[in-house]
C-alpha cells in the first residue's frame, strides 16, 4: 500500500493517526510548567526527545486545543522561560493520562492527577516527587511548524538540572533500563513500558 500524501487529498488527521500507530514507542514528557501569576501546570507529550549533547538539549512538541487556543504548557513556558520534564513509569501512568484531561485553563493538573509537586533547584516550574528522573530546563528556542489545527511548535530546552534517584544508577553512571522501565506511547490509547529491554551489540566491519 502507498500513500501519496500530496496527491490524495489525506486529511492531517488520518495523517497523524497512521504515523503515530507506527512511529513508536515514543517517549513520553510529562512537563511541568509555572504561569506567570503562579498556577502550576502538568501535561504528557509524546512528541518529544533529547536532540542534542553538547549543550544538552530537550525538544518537546506542543499542538492547540479544540478551540485553537495554545496549550497552556506552551503560554506557561512563553512567559516563564522554563519547565521541566518529568520521566513517566509504570507507577505513574495513570495520573500521566489524567493530566491530559482538557481542564480548565489555571487548573491544576498536579491535583486532578494526584500527582505531588516538589520545588526544583535551579527553575522555578516544579519538579513531579513521584517520578524518578525529572529535567529542569531553561527555554532555548521555539520553532512554529504549520498554522492552525494539527500545527506544532517545536520547544527547545537546555538542561540546566537533572534529579535522578539514586537506585536507577548503575555502575557506568548511567540508569538501569531493567529498573527505570520508561513508559511510551503507542497509537491511540496504547501505551508499552520497558519490561523487556535486551541489548544488541553491532557487529564488527571485516577489513576494519
Amino acid at each position: 500500500m502507498l500513500i501519496e500524501l500530496a496527491s490524495t487529498g489525506q486529511h492531517w488527521r488520518d495523517v497523524y493517526r497512521l504515523c503515530v500507530s507506527f512511529i513508536n514507542p515514543r517517549p513520553i514528557a510529562l512537563v511541568s510548567s509555572r504561569a506567570a501569576d503562579g498556577s502550576l501546570n502538568l501535561a504528557p507529550y509524546s512528541f518529544y526527545n533529547m536532540v542534542c549533547a553538547n549543550p544538552p538539549v530537550v525538544m518537546v512538541s506542543t499542538g492547540l486545543h479544540r478551540d485553537r487556543r495554545p496549550k497552556d504548557t506552551y503560554a506557561n513556558i512563553m512567559e516563564t522561560r522554563e519547565f521541566v520534564v518529568a520521566t513517566v513509569v509504570p507507577t505513574i501512568a495513570r495520573p500521566m493520562v489524567a493530566c491530559a484531561a482538557e481542564l480548565p485553563s489555571g487548573a491544576s493538573e498536579f491535583e486532578f492527577s494526584g500527582l505531588t509537586p516538589r520545588p526544583a533547584a535551579r527553575v522555578r516550574a516544579m519538579c513531579v516527587a513521584e517520578s524518578p528522573v525529572n529535567m529542569e530546563c531553561t527555554l532555548r528556542d521555539v520553532i512554529s511548524i504549520g498554522e492552525g489545527p494539527g500545527s506544532a511548535r517545536m520547544i527547545l530546552g537546555n538542561i540546566v538540572a537533572i534529579h535522578v534517584a539514586d537506585e536507577l544508577i548503575g555502575a557506568d553512571g548511567a540508569c538501569d533500563p531493567l529498573r527505570l522501565r520508561t513508559v511510551g506511547r503507542l497509537g491511540g490509547k496504547w501505551y508499552a513500558d520497558a519490561a523487556e529491554p535486551y541489548e544488541l551489540e553491532i557487529p564488527p566491519v571485516p577489513g576494519a
